[in-house]
């Protein structure tokens, strides 16, 4: 009878002792994560963290892995089926200028960006408004509205159909819109930083304001064109809690190579309390063929405060 107890003991001894160990990741960053490996592909390891749940982390991002009991990893060879990740991730930014006495002028800029995430499925949106007032003359408004769908029909490659709205008084354009299809890369995302590349066709139409000689207003001039697009969005932390970010795109007509346009956007988000950033951005674009009277190169910088989740 004692041996039997002595034997229940020993047994129930060891599977708590099993069940309290856990494996450990160490990161090129120095941080260490415990928890178990659920899986691995050639360029990805998926992670059960007991702190923040499954993780997705890039194989170059790791040093070692110590593992305390054989946990058998299920072969994954359909990354549709097999992973199990949904990501939430966004940010509103605003910022504004009210000036008085010699010089009366007011400025706002919003923008609103998310990307969710659901297995090999990306939503990406943004909204971006812009209106710029002097004194009593009538207000000036850029906006741009953006959707972007994105199928992951593989570990990095993704294939990604969009399509954007808006208009842009200071480049002259009363309105534009844009249909696109490309194909993408993504060579890393972690909470680190991330690298996209995007390559494909998009169609753009825009509707120019023309001013005729008796200064009327003339909205009929279109310029309709099928353009490639290469798209580069990159971001990095930086000293752990200041993130840079980069994004440019080149559209080149089809049928007019000298019929092109290059847009970037970068700059530094500085923290202030949790959640909360002050934004620094640069915009530039520059377009070889813009309506008459716009200049080729726009650029702008801006500061204001982010809110980020």
């Amino acid at each position: 009878m004692i041996r039997g107890m002595l034997h229940s003991i020993a047994i129930l001894v060891l599977l708590l002792s099993t069940k309290s160990m856990a494996d450990q990741i160490i990161l090129t960053n120095g941080d260490s994560l415990q928890g178990t490996k659920t899986g691995e592909t050639e360029s990805h390891l998926f992670w059960q963290s007991d702190t923040f749940g499954p993780l997705t982390i890039v194989l170059d991002d790791v040093v070692s892995i110590s593992v305390e009991t054989e946990v058998p990893a299920p072969a994954i060879t359909d990354l549709s089926s097999e992973l199990s990740y949904e990501s939430l991730e966004g940010a509103i930014g605003l910022s504004g200028l009210l000036r008085g006495g010699n010089d009366d002028r007011e400025e706002w800029d919003v923008s609103v960006n998310v990307a969710w995430r659901i297995e090999n499925i990306r939503h990406r949106g943004d909204i971006h408004y812009q209106t710029r007032q002097e004194e009593d003359d009538q207000a000036e408004e850029n906006y741009d509205l953006g959707y972007a769908f994105d199928w992951f029909f593989n570990d990095d490659w993704y294939w990604s159909n969009a399509a954007s709205f808006g208009a842009n008084d200071n480049r002259g354009l009363d309105q534009f819109y844009s249909v696109g299809s490309l194909v993408g890369k993504q060579f890393w995302e972690t909470d680190k930083g991330a690298l996209s590349l995007e390559t494909g066709l998009t169609w753009i139409s825009e509707t120019f304001i023309v001013s005729t000689r008796d200064q009327r207003l003339m909205r009929d001039k279109k310029d309709e064109r099928l353009t490639w697009n290469w798209t580069t969005n990159y971001k990095k932390m930086i000293f752990e809690n200041i993130e840079f970010f980069h994004t440019n795109r080149l559209l080149i007509s089809v049928e007019d190579a000298n019929n092109s346009q290059f847009n970037i956007d970068m700059g530094f988000d500085f923290p202030l309390v949790e959640d909360l950033f002050t934004k620094i951005a640069l915009k530039w674009n520059y377009d070889n063929q813009p309506t008459e009277g716009i200049e080729k190169i726009d650029r702008s910088l801006s500061i204001g405060v982010n809110y980020n989740w």
